[in-house]
């Protein structure tokens, strides 16, 4: 079993494994030495060594504070007889608890093009390749990444009944796909379909917050910084509360605007005839009304018909998420 302890800066055994580590890149690159050979305690948040059960140094990770609530992993080495025995995702797991412990709220790190372990143990613990940064800007046997550690954007997809909020929140997914954006998309009424649902508070909007508090650390963990969710936002509290689950980040609320006779026809397609379809003919024109006299929106986005994936276009354009990262 592979334990974890916090050493001193110049501890002998994280020297050693530094000193090996160094001797293995120069190994691979041809005899050219790291561009950071040599590391100041300058910014030092946790030096990690990893021992195994007969206390033998086989692991080292480095975290540093470069300001502005951006963190650098360094020195992230594993002895050769220990790799592939689960060493190195546990440093990379306490360095991560250790940056957000310290209130950072992104990490940054370089590796190379000739060390393939290590961009997929990067690449599945949620970092992204970002432009080469610093002193590796103009280094082509660099690879960087980069991963945030907290949500910083949320995006509301809102409208009253079959307005196409989930229509349109998987097709902004699809785009975000696309621009290799790290992102959640979550249907909010699934998580709150109960039966019954508490005394005044018809559609369980209490439960679905609390869902949404439990969910979004998780989310936060694996990287994922922005969010789309699907939701009607019907009360002047909704932002305020959306903000506090997911730590402060921003929130856009985006209203899709559908002529009622389109809503209409929806209803008729989606909801089999009785009391449901004759709940939804009804709600969706008085939840209309509702909209538009909260107006509680940021935007409004026409979706009637057009293709979802120009509508989601549109909306990311507006809301200023047509860029790549959050």
């Amino acid at each position: 079993m592979t334990t974890l302890e916090a050493a001193a800066w110049g501890d002998p055994d994280v020297t050693r494994l530094w000193a090996e580590q160094q001797a293995e890149l120069a190994a691979r690159y041809d005899g050219v030495a790291d561009i950071e050979a040599d590391l100041a305690p300058d910014g030092a948040l946790a030096n990690l060594v990893a021992f195994d059960d007969d206390r033998a140094p086989v692991g080292c990770g480095l975290l540093r504070d470069l300001g502005g609530g951006l963190g650098e992993l360094k020195r992230m080495y594993v002895v050769p007889t220990h790799r592939g025995r689960g060493v190195s995702r546990p440093i990379l797991r306490e360095l991560e608890r250790r940056a957000r412990e310290a209130s950072l709220e992104r990490l940054v790190l370089e590796t190379g093009v000739r060390q393939p372990e290590a961009i997929r143990l990067y690449r599945s613990a949620g970092y992204t390749q970002i432009p080469n940064y610093g002193p590796y800007e103009h280094e082509p046997m660099s690879v960087c990444f980069g991963k945030d550690l907290v949500v910083r954007r949320v995006l509301v997809i809102s409208g009253t009944i079959c307005a196409g909020k989930t229509w349109i929140a998987a097709a902004i997914s699809d785009l975000l796909i696309e621009r290799a954006v790290p992102h959640a998309r979550i249907d909010v009424d699934e998580l709150c379909q109960v039966w019954p649902t508490p005394p005044g508070d018809t559609y369980a909007d209490e439960l679905a917050f609390a869902n949404i508090a439990a969910i979004a650390p998780n989310l936060a963990e694996r990287g994922l910084s922005s969010v789309v969710l699907a939701r009607v936002v019907g009360d002047e509290g909704d932002r305020a509360r959306y903000a506090a689950a997911f730590g402060g980040a921003a929130v856009t609320i985006v209203r899709l605007v559908v002529s009622e006779a389109t809503r209409r026809a929806r209803v008729l397609l989606r909801d089999p005839e009785g009391a449901w379809q004759d709940w939804g003919l009804a709600r969706t024109v008085a939840l209309e009304g509702i909209l538009d006299r909260l107006a509680l929106d940021d935007l409004l986005v026409e979706n009637d018909g057009r293709p979802a994936a120009e509508v989601a276009a549109e909306v990311l354009e507006r809301a200023g998420w047509s860029h790549t990262a959050g």
